[in-house]
């Protein structure tokens, strides 16, 4: 796909983040993908006028940065599951904002629920195909990759 679909999900992106968790996303798209080992990758799903996914990528310190900003607490009152809430709210929001982008405002779609994947689980998702769009950014310098994928 052509840069004139990369734009909007970039923007969509750093718009929702930047709302919902205060952090400013720039591109970063002559890096590498970041490595499912080093990273915490969620995943969700959606069907509709076309079908496929949505994930994103990042590091521990980004998430960190992340889920102590969505909850407003210290991040030494943040447990794993609140990192991993925080996380999948994150892929539920940015695939809620994307899908009337790319599919048109009367496109009814329905999300399912997000989950967050194992290294493993995400090298075998994430590479099993070619994503439609694969955004790299980075946030204080941290990597944050976004995988879109629609289903033929």
């Amino acid at each position: 796909m052509g840069n004139s679909q990369k734009m909007p999900l970039r923007k969509v992106v750093s718009d929702s983040l930047e709302k919902l968790a205060f952090m400013f996303f720039a591109s970063d798209a002559f890096r590498e993908p970041i490595l499912f080992q080093d990273a915490v990758t969620a995943e969700v799903s959606f069907t509709g006028v076309f079908s496929g996914s949505l994930a994103i990528v990042i590091t521990e310190s980004a998430l960190n940065e992340l889920a102590e900003n969505m909850l407003g607490i210290d991040i030494e009152d943040v447990e794993q599951n609140h990192l991993y809430d925080a996380l999948k709210e994150t892929v539920n929001i940015i695939c809620g904002n994307w899908l009337p982008i790319e599919g048109g405002d009367e496109a009814v779609f329905h999300i399912g629920t997000p989950r967050v994947l194992s290294p493993s689980e995400a090298a075998a998702v994430l590479t099993g195909q070619s994503p439609s769009i694969l955004e790299k950014m980075s946030v204080d310098e941290e990597p944050c990759d976004i995988y879109f994928f629609r289903d033929n």
